[in-house]
């Protein structure tokens, strides 16, 4: 572990500074979304619980191994069940997010949970159909997604926070503190980041993907890029992406500038009175073209183009 090797079937463990480690998730693993595990000094905070509970136990067994004591905080980014399902492994830590993040697990995270169950079987049937065109690496993580997401022992339902704050949360130990901080709604109606002053690192959650399209599906494109644009006068150094692996500044502002690149768009198809079905056959920009979901591309311009009226 101390090597920087987790689970191999679900994530792999580096270190990003002085008490400071990121879990990135495996593609085709039970874990889907990364995970941020910091040692403050006696308090060990872990930053979003994976997609399961069995790769949320694993988490919480390499954040103890690292750290040396079992996680006392656990941080939940936002509502979106890759980033949350693992919660049920962590307790009786207490578990912190938004109010508004709270509301959405207990309503549409619960909503969201029967529905995969539903929905999923036969997704993963089709990702093995004959006239399947999405590329292998992004069956590859769908696979895993709706596998593992099956794979949980029922009964089940997402665990919501116990432990919430309206903007800022900033949590300290001996050696050195974490703020937690949500600017409102970006990629989610509610989104929390979270920032270690001293090595200048940030675990964003979804607020940073690195060569994967976001998902802009229920949040709002315009307002997420201007907190990235937030997040970045924070003068980070070390950036924890929610899918993809660990960057920096430059990657804040190459997710900034897909962003504006949406918005841009849209409005531009509004001018000229292009359909929604014209604009999204524009296909992503050049420097965002092999990054992996490229379908999600299609699915932002028209959230932006709903926003843009």
């Amino acid at each position: 572990m101390k090597g920087g090797r987790g689970d191999p079937s679900h994530f792999d463990v580096r270190r990003v500074g002085p008490g400071a480690w990121a879990a990135i998730a495996r593609d085709g693993g039970y874990a889907l979304c990364n995970s941020g595990i910091f040692d403050l000094g006696r308090m060990t905070v872990v930053f979003d619980t994976m997609l399961t509970p069995v790769a949320g136990a694993k988490l919480a067994l390499a954040a103890r191994r690292l750290t040396g004591r079992p996680p006392d905080v656990v941080v939940n980014s936002h509502w979106h069940g890759d980033h949350i399902r693992g919660n049920v492994a962590f307790r009786p830590a207490p578990i912190a997010s938004t109010q508004r993040t709270r509301e959405l697990i207990l309503t549409r995270g619960r909503e969201q949970w029967t529905s995969d169950l539903r929905e999923m079987p036969g997704a993963l049937r089709e990702l093995d159909a004959a006239d399947q065109i999405l590329p292998a690496a992004d069956r590859t993580v769908f696979r895993g997604w709706f596998q593992g997401t099956l794979a949980v022992r029922r009964p089940f339902r997402p665990i919501a926070p116990d432990l919430t704050f309206d903007r800022k949360l900033t949590i300290f130990g001996e050696r050195r503190e974490l703020r937690l901080v949500s600017y409102g709604g970006g990629h989610s109606p509610s989104d929390v980041f979270a920032f270690e002053p001293d090595g200048k690192i940030a675990c964003l959650g979804d607020l940073l993907s690195i060569g994967y399209h976001p998902s802009a599906g229920d949040g709002n494109p315009r307002s997420w890029a201007a907190m990235l644009a937030r997040i970045r006068r924070l003068r980070t150094e070390t950036a924890i992406p929610g899918h993809g692996a660990v960057g920096g500044a430059a990657d804040l502002a190459k997710m900034e500038r897909y962003l504006r690149g949406l918005v841009r768009t849209a409005r531009s198809a509004r001018r000229s009175r292009r359909s929604r079905a014209e604009m999204m056959r524009t296909p992503p920009p050049e420097e965002f073209h092999d990054w992996t979901f490229a379908g999600f591309y299609s699915e932002n311009l028209a959230r932006a183009f709903a926003q843009s009226k």
